[in-house]
């Protein structure tokens, strides 16, 4: 049995006529005959009774064609996986909490609107994770910022941005805006835990002054920290983008370092050696929309 003969099986079904299957086909009246003989024979089943010189689907035809129809459906999805069914192989990607906090949403609903068959599993975590998943295969795309690359990983910008020490407006610290190391180490800070960029960041900083700070609250959620700031509770490190409309509405005000300034990189990532088709093309100019769309809020 090959896919020829189930074509022209299919059409003698839905012609119910040699001449007319034949005729559709562009092949002669005895071919069509031989390759559905050749069928029966090496299936071991007639599927035809001819009576009076017609052609009458049996019932072993009927089931037989349901089947038929199916398969041949499913080669012309393989023929064209390419174009339409590698959409339905699910895209895994990893994102840290921070993009995933302002960007994911966005970058997702674009990239529906083009493949809505994609199964999508999305991983939000802080930087460290997103890359030990990146390593062990179990994403194909990451969208990060401050990742440490090496010659394992092809790093794509999505974009840059300032971070802000920023504090309740109603907070005393209000009274100067400008700190210095001594500063430092009185003032309450309230950090996104070890391991995540904001955090390194902030810690960066810290160690370049030679101070060493323990935050009086750290927590994995950004939002978390935003609400203790919001409270009074202290000092937190926000994006830029992220601490603007905040600033904007008078919730919080920025303190200044001086001398000294933080910011990150944002980058889509990959395994190196990991072919990258269109899915993973236009995932990351989704994110890169998003991204531009967020740092211009």
């Amino acid at each position: 049995m090959n896919i020829r003969q189930l074509e022209i099986f299919l059409t003698v079904c839905e012609t119910m006529s040699i001449t007319e299957a034949a005729k559709q086909l562009y092949v002669s009246q005895p071919a069509i005959s031989k390759t559905i003989g050749e069928l029966e024979t090496s299936i071991g089943i007639l599927f035809f009774d001819r009576i009076n010189g017609k052609l009458y689907l049996n019932e072993e035809g009927k089931a037989f064609r349901m089947k038929a129809k199916q398969l041949m459906r499913d080669f012309d999805d393989l023929e064209n996986f390419n174009k339409y069914g590698g959409e339905e192989v699910p895209l895994k990607i990893g994102v840290s909490l921070t993009i995933a906090m302002n960007s994911l949403p966005y970058a997702i609903e674009q990239f529906k609107i083009n493949y809505p068959r994609t199964p999508l599993k999305i991983y939000a975590e802080n930087v460290q994770q997103v890359q030990r998943r990146l390593l062990n295969g179990e994403i194909d795309v990451a969208f990060t910022e401050g990742f440490e690359s090496n010659q394992g990983f092809n790093t794509e910008l999505l974009s840059e941005y300032s971070l802000f020490l920023v504090c309740s407006s109603n907070n005393e610290f209000v009274k100067k805006e400008k700190i210095n190391r001594e500063d430092l180490l009185k003032l309450p800070f309230l950090l996104r835990e070890k391991g995540s960029t904001l955090r390194d960041c902030f810690d960066g900083l810290a160690h370049e002054l030679k101070v060493d700070i323990s935050p009086v609250l750290e927590s994995i959620n950004t939002e978390v920290l935003i609400r203790a700031a919001k409270a009074g509770m202290g000092i937190t490190v926000l994006p830029e983008p992220l601490a603007i409309p905040y600033l904007n509405d008078g919730f919080f005000v920025r303190l200044h370092i001086e001398g000294h300034e933080m910011s990150t990189v944002n980058y889509a990532v990959m395994l190196k050696g990991k072919t990258k088709n269109k899915r993973h093309i236009d995932i990351i100019d989704c994110f890169k929309k998003a991204e531009r769309q967020y740092v211009n809020i």
